[in-house]
C-alpha cells in the first residue's frame, strides 16, 4: 500500500513539473497596413481589448514621463514626432506626444517584479522589405520562448501581446531587425486570469490529490508501526 501511494505522489509531481516546463504562451495579435494614427488600427485595437479582457488591470507606460520604478527600457530613444513620418512610427497614447523609436537592433524591457503578461503597440512595420521581428523571453523554467511579430506593410501598425500564465518573466526583448519602428503604450504585469492554454500553476484538484496522498502515506506508516 505504501509503495503504491509513493508511486501516486511521484506521478503527481511529474504531472505538475511537466505542466510548468511546457507552458505555452497565448498571444493576442492584430495588424493593420498603411496607418498613420491609432484610430486607423482597428485590428490592433481589437487585439489590445482581447488581451486586457484576460489580464485585467495591469501596468502601463506611454513614454509621457519617467518610467515606473519596476520597469527599465534599454534600447531606442524616446522621441516627440518621428524621423520619417508615420513610416517610422508614431505616438498612440491618447493626448500624448511621445513614443519610443528604434533603428533596427533590439530593445529590452526589464521588470523588477516578475510578470507573466506583456503587450504593446508597434508601428512603422514593413515586413515585406525586412525580416520578421520577434519577441524573445525566458520563462520561469528557463525555457526561451521566441514569438513572431505580425506581418504588416507600408508603415503598418500592430498590437502584440502575450500571456504565459504563472511564469516569472524578468525581461522581454523586442528584435526590430533592420526596420525603423516606433512603439508605445506598454502593458505589463501579472494576468488576473489563465487563458487556459498550458498553465504551469497546479489546479486545485491536483493539489488536493497531492495532499490526500501525503496523508495516506503518513497513515500507512502509522499502521505499520502499530
Amino acid at each position: 500500500m505504501l509503495n503504491k501511494l509513493k508511486l501516486f505522489i511521484t506521478g503527481t509531481l511529474l504531472y505538475v513539473f511537466c505542466a510548468s516546463a511546457y507552458a505555452i504562451p497565448v498571444t493576442y495579435i492584430g495588424a493593420d497596413d498603411n496607418v498613420s494614427s491609432l484610430a486607423q488600427m482597428t485590428n490592433s485595437l481589437a487585439a489590445n481589448a482581447d488581451f486586457l479582457a484576460v489580464t485585467g488591470p495591469i501596468g502601463s507606460y506611454g513614454f509621457e514621463g519617467p518610467a515606473p520604478l519596476n520597469l527599465t527600457v534599454t534600447g531606442g530613444s524616446t522621441v516627440n514626432g518621428s524621423s520619417c513620418g508615420a513610416l517610422c512610427g508614431f505616438n498612440t497614447t491618447a493626448g500624448g506626444m511621445f513614443h519610443r523609436e528604434v533603428f533596427g537592433g533590439s530593445v529590452t524591457f526589464s521588470f523588477t517584479d516578475a510578470i507573466d503578461a506583456f503587450g504593446f503597440y508597434v508601428n512603422g512595420l514593413q515586413t515585406n522589405l525586412v525580416p520578421q521581428q520577434t519577441i524573445v523571453y525566458t520563462d520561469g523554467s528557463s525555457v526561451t520562448q521566441t514569438l513572431n511579430m505580425p506581418t504588416s506593410i507600408n508603415g503598418g501598425g500592430a498590437f502584440f501581446g502575450f500571456v504565459d500564465y504563472g511564469q516569472l518573466i524578468s525581461s522581454v526583448t523586442f528584435n526590430a531587425t533592420n526596420d525603423i519602428l516606433g512603439f508605445d503604450d506598454l502593458r505589463f504585469g501579472r494576468s488576473a486570469t489563465d487563458p487556459g492554454n498550458g498553465s504551469p500553476v497546479p489546479e486545485p484538484s491536483i493539489i488536493a490529490l497531492f495532499g490526500l496522498g501525503l496523508f495516506g502515506i503518513g497513515f500507512a506508516r502509522r499502521r505499520m508501526r502499530s
